[in-house]
């Protein structure tokens, strides 16, 4: 053989006949490899559902649509970590969440209806979930790999008289096995005591348990540091309990403070593997309340926020309709203009309240105060522009004395180069007494240290008059309430404020008074609206209009 013959190309040899079925057996080998280890080839259906992986804390609420990707998400998140077979878009995260051999544990709503006919399946290696044939983009294999299974075999990992499936763990650096994982099944219609038993690493909760099941396994997980995933359509019935996930997993998972619990939530419009022009489909023919709990995976009780055009991600916004629409997704697949899917109309804009900005040194600044005597002090400052809209640049809390809140002040006001024109006070806390001596008012107190505050119109008309900054303006397509995402307590209250309601009978309309809770930041941007800021007002004072010549007749 001569030597310049090792440099051939064997493929040069290959008849087209040959070349071909060579082709046909690389594929063939590709599609049963995907079929073997599809969780190599996943890839998280949006940016949140990745933000989903890289969390950290210890409990996980996923709140989604129906088919929004809820349960491949977490049920995804359990096998990696049970296997050590990491998909290569998460592969950054294998060194920190490998933890070896570990005991999990799924609760799904009933043995008979859900574990076998639906969780199961996306188990299976050879089995197919989807909307198009097997194989197809839309759809998936069992997220196990055959090789995770005892021989490769699912009868010998799978106990049904146990309900627990025994899979083979590997370092994802070496690919050696190091023990056994376990996966037990068990379903919400349980005693509790039934749950009372063991340590697990992972607890998956597919749709809400009750509080006690939930109980029973913080105290499973508690013991080896170990994890709670909660994946959940919120119920659209406002009978179904529910509440104690609200406020347990839902608030604290969203407060920008607690790390050790975070919620996320995926819409069902985000999913690819879904046939999107049925789900825009079936959307449109919802009401607006049903899409939102049933395709954005809202919960239903923020369905009477006092601020309801709000809004930290993108909607589009129907000028026609005056309100938050979907878009015809038919339109767009036949190369059209969208179109509004109420009124047909293409007079539409994308908006969010939330944006980047650089605060400006120039315009002029309202700095609000809501004085407290037994919490944190809240503190808002909003610029005006030309155009008079309101552009947010910053809040916080502070715990201390008027001094170290008139300090933070400084830092914060310096920092971004705030020229404060106004600073309004809550003038119900305000007005009165700060502590021991009665007459001496949280004005006084907050003047003494250097922030001289104007009590604030307490008026409820302010709150109308944000919710019209909040629509979309028809001239400039923008709204004239702007946020910035630093403001993370302002965001997190606008989207929980809500109207009062009776609580026993459900036939009476919504009482005609907020909620206290989550109405700091809120109201301090009511105080602003009834300031009826002006640019020029704040910036060059008010004008001075002098009478020409002298008065005559009667006073």
């Amino acid at each position: 053989m001569q030597l310049h013959d090792i440099d051939k190309n064997p493929l040069e040899n290959l008849s087209d006949d040959g070349l071909r079925e060579l082709l046909l057996k690389a594929v063939d080998l590709q599609r049963a490899d995907r079929q073997e280890n599809q969780i190599l080839y996943y890839q998280p259906v949006s940016p949140r559902a990745l933000q989903i992986h890289e969390c950290r804390s210890r409990t996980v609420g996923i709140g989604g649509g129906n088919g929004a990707s809820k349960t491949e998400t977490a049920l995804v998140e359990l096998v990696m970590c049970a296997t050590g077979v990491f998909p290569q878009s998460l592969s950054h995260l294998a060194r920190e969440k490998f933890r070896g051999p570990i005991q999990t544990r799924i609760v799904c709503e009933s043995l008979t209806t859900v574990l076998h006919p639906i969780i199961l399946p996306k188990l299976q290696w050879w089995r197919w979930s989807g909307a198009d044939m097997p194989g197809g983009e839309k759809g998936h294999w069992g997220w196990i790999p055959k090789t995770s299974l005892i021989d490769g075999d699912w009868a010998r990992s799978w106990s049904e008289k146990l309900r627990t499936l025994r899979l083979i763990c590997r370092d994802p650096e070496t690919n050696k096995m190091v023990g056994e994982s376990t996966i037990q099944a068990m379903s919400v219609d349980q005693d509790p005591s039934d749950f009372a038993s063991g340590d697990f690493h992972i607890v998956l909760h597919d749709e809400p348990p009750s509080l006690a099941i939930w109980r029973e396994n913080e105290a499973r997980t508690m013991r080896v540091g170990g994890r709670m995933l909660l994946a959940m359509t919120w119920p659209d019935d406002p009978s179904i309990a529910v509440d104690w996930i609200f406020n347990e997993v839902y608030e604290p998972g969203l407060n920008p403070r607690e790390k050790r619990v975070q919620w996320f939530t995926l819409s069902t419009f985000d999913n690819a593997h879904l046939k999107q022009e049925e789900v825009h489909a079936q959307a449109n023919a919802w009401s607006d309340e049903i899409r939102k709990v049933r395709i954005e995976g809202q919960p239903i009780r923020f369905s009477n926020r006092i601020h309801p055009d709000f809004t930290d991600f993108t909607k589009t916004w129907c000028f026609p309709c005056g309100k938050s629409v979907i878009t015809s997704l038919t339109s767009l697949t036949a190369g059209e203009a969208r179109c509004c899917s109420h009124c047909g109309s293409g007079d539409m804009e994308d908006y969010n309240h939330v944006e980047e900005f650089e605060a400006s040194r120039t315009w002029p600044t309202i700095l609000l105060l809501d004085p407290h005597p037994r919490k944190p002090h809240c503190l808002s400052w909003v610029q005006i522009d030309p155009s008079d809209d309101l552009w947010q640049v910053a809040d916080c809390q502070i715990d201390g004395e008027p001094a170290d809140v008139k300090k933070k002040a400084n830092e914060i006001e310096t920092g971004l180069g705030l020229v404060v024109a106004r600073r309004l006070m809550d003038p119900n806390m305000g007005a009165s007494p700060s502590g021991i001596k009665r007459d001496v008012s949280w004005q006084d107190e907050f003047r003494a240290a250097g922030l001289n505050c104007d009590l604030a119109d307490d008026s409820s008309v302010g709150r109308s008059r944000l919710n019209g900054y909040l629509k979309p303006d028809r001239a400039t397509r923008r709204p004239r309430f702007h946020v910035h995402p630093r403001c993370k307590d302002t965001i997190y209250q606008l989207n929980r404020y809500v109207w009062d309601d009776y609580k026993r009978s459900l036939e009476k309309d919504l009482k005609q008074t907020p909620k206290t809770k989550h109405d700091d930041f809120p109201t301090l941007l009511k105080y602003c609206l009834n300031s009826e800021p002006q640019f020029n007002i704040l910036k060059y004072g008010a004008p001075v209009f002098k009478r020409t010549g002298q008065r005559k007749g009667a006073y």
